[in-house]
């Protein structure tokens, strides 16, 4: 129960999409609804730098059974005449709320069958809006309400007495739990700052690490795809048939056009051998004219892009 807060603090910043932040929560038995939003946009929005509160915790109430609602948020404007706010879904399981959706207006059929999905519940179509004026206090399950009451009233005595008696504790040991306090803040503050040493450590030799990657990466992109002996061996190597060079060039660093003669000249069977190549991708066969010729045109596959 003491670490819950906290708890829900850090997986909230580990769930948020932005870096600042803010939350709240209800808590109904050991189930934890929260609602987080960022707190420099808020603060854009409303002009302000006072705490904000989830509406939704204070609209409605819990209900006893499961169900599925649709409340219409209503507001006093300055004039005194309600207009509603919008509309907010919400799903209940054993007291529990487990999923709410705002929309500004009454959501459409394929709007609410993607939040029937999204919450587990069978399509159909929207209930009715109920009317869920803002509430002084926040929501609470009444088996909650009603259990605390019934505690409160038959154990009365025991509580007062225990009341006084930790009070009078308190006073007799404030001076050395003060100290304790401060240096249990001390120690903590120190082990954060060891922690953040070695951690910025870390960092720094991962940004290290990260640039001599880039550095590398650059150097490598400079080298020719590949040596003119090798790519005329790979030639060699991979057409098919008997076959005479007419003609070699490079229009482009990255770029062989390589004009063959050859009777009869199967040039499928020829692309399919060239892009087999991993020195070669990108291959387009063209007519010379000639029909014993083929002009064949390779892109050529970029250093760091070859298959290990």
């Amino acid at each position: 129960m003491k670490q819950r807060a906290g708890f829900v603090a850090l997986s909230v910043r580990r769930a948020a999409p932005f870096a600042d932040p803010e939350h709240d929560v209800l808590w109904l038995q050991d189930h934890a609804a929260v609602w987080y939003w960022s707190r420099e946009r808020i603060r854009a929005i409303a002009g302000g730098t006072y705490p904000c509160r989830a509406e939704s915790a204070f609209r409605g109430h819990v209900p006893s059974d499961d169900r599925v609602e649709l409340l219409a948020l209503e507001t006093e404007p300055a004039a005194g005449e309600p207009f509603v706010a919008g509309l907010e879904a919400r799903v209940w399981r054993n007291g529990r709320l487990e999923t709410t959706r705002w929309w500004p207006r009454y959501p459409e059929a394929n709007e609410w069958r993607a939040f029937a999905r999204g919450a587990g519940l069978e399509a159909g179509d929207a209930p009715e809006p109920l009317t869920a004026p803002l509430r002084t206090q926040r929501l609470a399950g009444d088996s909650e309400r009603m259990a605390l009451a019934g505690q409160l009233s038959s154990q009365r005595n025991l509580i007062i007495t225990v009341a006084a008696t930790v009070a009078a504790a308190m006073l007799a040991w404030q001076g050395a739990s003060a100290a304790r306090v401060a240096w249990r803040a001390h120690s903590v503050e120190r082990q954060i700052a060891e922690l953040s040493a070695g951690m910025e450590k870390i960092i720094a030799a991962r940004d290290q690490a990260d640039a001599a990657r880039a550095r590398i990466d650059a150097a490598l992109a400079l080298r020719p795809p590949a040596s003119q002996t090798r790519l005329l061996g790979e030639v060699q190597r991979i057409t098919p048939g008997a076959w005479q060079l007419v003609a070699w060039s490079q229009p482009g660093p990255d770029v062989l056009e390589v004009t063959l003669r050859t009777p009869n000249p199967d040039v499928a069977a020829i692309v399919a051998a060239w892009e087999s190549s991993p020195l070669l991708q990108e291959v387009t066969p063209a007519s010379s004219g000639r029909s014993d010729e083929v002009i064949l045109q390779a892109k050529l596959t970029p250093w760091l892009e070859r298959a290990p």
